[in-house]
């Protein structure tokens, strides 16, 4: 059996992690314009979404360009509308509602299935937890609202701390306020440009949440949902509660 690291502590993204967009208000939207597609299409079309965000990472735009630009949004919509078979005609108009409701009560505004049972799950393992996540300053009320907030330590948000992933230091704002080292930290995120990337550059484990096993490879740990998470740290991890148990 190879040995398990040590792990003192699991960091969260917020968005596609812990909360999740509002598929079933964006289906009803697009019902409205296109007469398609369905929540469940919606949420296997999103995948496609995190490749043309991906694929569009780099460099700022130009310009007073405002934190969040590192990757083009409108690629993630627009990727996932055509994917999801979504009329040219409907996607521009789709997309400008959901950029009003992301300005308003916001589009990642559900909590992720079993992200409740994971946080409680992982906090069984003795492991302290905490959010990094690149939003508008609103993360923390986000995760207060869907009820995934309570245990979290702190939650770092780049609107606020003026830095944002894939930029390693954001990372190691949490880990200097956990007063943990990178090597004993976990990252959980679902974009592999900012999450994976930043995770890696800061010294951190990753794990990638894949829902339909198609969007990582082999180079990346994944899981396909958030309730597996628990268990699989006590199969790859030494963690607090192992030790007091003496294993």
């Amino acid at each position: 059996m190879r040995e398990r690291p040590p792990l003192e502590a699991v960091v969260f993204d917020a968005g596609g992690t812990l909360v999740r967009l509002d598929f079933e208000w964006m289906a009803d939207v697009l019902a409205e314009l296109d007469g398609a597609p369905d929540e469940e299409r919606l949420r296997r079309a999103e995948i496609a979404g995190r490749r043309r965000f991906d694929a569009s990472h780099g460099a700022p735009r130009a310009g007073d360009a405002p934190l969040g630009t590192l990757g083009d949004i409108r690629e993630y919509f627009v990727g996932m509308l055509e994917q999801a078979g979504v009329a040219a005609t409907a996607r521009e108009a789709a997309y400008e509602r959901f950029l009003v409701r992301q300005g308003g009560p916001g589009l990642w505004s559900r909590p992720m299935e079993g992200a409740r049972d994971a946080l409680d799950g992982v906090a069984a393992l003795g492991l302290r937890r905490a959010v990094v996540s690149n939003s508008d300053g609103r993360a923390e009320w986000h995760l207060e609202r869907c009820g995934v907030r309570e245990g979290l330590e702190f939650v770092v948000d780049s609107q606020i701390e003026g830095v944002e992933k894939p930029d390693p230091r954001i990372f190691r704002i949490a880990l200097e306020r956990l007063g943990v080292a990178a090597s004993r930290a976990l990252y959980v995120g679902d974009i592999r440009a900012v999450d994976e990337a930043g995770a890696r550059a800061a010294g951190m484990h990753f794990v990638l949440i894949d829902p339909y096993g198609d969007y990582g490879d082999a180079s990346v740990d994944s899981i396909a949902r958030i309730a597996l998470l628990p268990a699989w740290v006590s199969e790859r991890f030494s963690v607090p509660e192992s030790s007091r148990r003496g294993s």
